[in-house]
């Protein structure tokens, strides 16, 4: 050991000349060894206790079938929560004051909390929206002219995915503080479409045809009787409105196999779909 202390102190009195006195920090360090190996396993196994106690509560809740966008941010919550624990709890065992230290961050987070009121009001909106239950993870929903399907629900902010395949990050605040559409809230929607048929076309004739092509689309939804009726007498033709209900699942799909159905029933009952021409009658001037 003397050989020791005589190494480092021609290594500090070369750095540092006669301003260290190695012998007393040698005996500072091994006086407070124990403490340091103490701080240090708290931090390395409270830390990593962290991440598995966050992790086997989102594995506990998805048992549970617990909403993901919850179990997500509660994922968030609880590390962040966990880590200035151990933090506080190894820095007591290094022998610091935990009291003053919880006392320096309560005033240090008043002032924080000032600086960052934006953040806070991110993380409140979070809590409202998981909590009220606007929307969840998977849902398709419109906010501030953007829709997408909710990916992420965090503390901060919302993902979104396009339908073209873009991310959106939206602040929480902005979310609680707009209109939210929320498209698959309910099981099934109502499509709305609407067809042309020449002037002449046997509007019997028509109904039924359509009602035809209807019954033989499986995207259709029956629970609700569909609704088929003349909406206008146009320049060209005579407007149809058509109003189904079909599963939200297929909404954006579903009228693609429903107009080839009616087209194909409107062309075997010979109906004439018009486009728009301009009739032009020439009157002879016999004067």
């Amino acid at each position: 050991m003397a050989e020791v202390t005589k190494f480092f102190d021609r290594i500090f009195s070369s750095i540092f000349g006669k301003l260290v006195d190695i012998d007393a920090l040698l005996g500072w360090f091994i006086a407070r060894l124990p403490r340091l190996i103490g701080a240090l396993l708290v931090f390395a196994v409270g830390w990593w206790l962290s991440g598995a106690i966050a992790n086997l509560m989102v594995r506990t809740m998805e048992r549970a079938k617990v909403d993901k966008g919850i179990s997500t941010f509660l994922h968030s919550c609880v590390k962040v929560i966990i880590k200035v624990i151990v933090i506080v709890s190894a820095l007591s065992t290094l022998g610091m004051n935990v009291t003053t230290l919880v006392a320096a961050i309560g005033t240090a987070g008043v002032t924080v909390a000032l600086a960052l009121k934006d953040s806070l009001s991110n993380f409140a909106s979070g809590v409202i929206i998981l909590f009220s239950h606007t929307f969840k993870v998977g849902d398709f929903i419109e906010i501030s002219e953007h829709s997408g399907t909710v990916k992420r629900i965090e503390l901060m902010f919302t993902t979104l995915a396009t339908s073209d395949n873009k991310r959106i990050v939206i602040p929480n605040s902005v979310i609680t503080s707009d209109m939210v559409v929320n498209y698959t809230a309910k099981d099934i929607r109502r499509l709305d479409l609407k067809i042309g048929v020449a002037y002449g076309s046997d509007i019997l004739v028509v109904k039924k045809a359509i009602m035809t092509a209807l019954k033989n689309s499986s995207s259709v939804n029956f629970e609700n009787e569909p609704v088929v009726g003349i909406a206008s007498f146009d320049d060209s033709a005579i407007t149809f409105d058509i109003k189904v209900w079909v599963s939200t699942k297929i909404f954006n799909t579903s009228h693609y196999e429903i107009n080839e159905n009616i087209l194909a029933e409107l062309n075997k009952a010979g109906i004439e779909i018009p486009f728009n021409q301009l009739d032009v009658h020439m009157v002879e001037d016999n004067a």
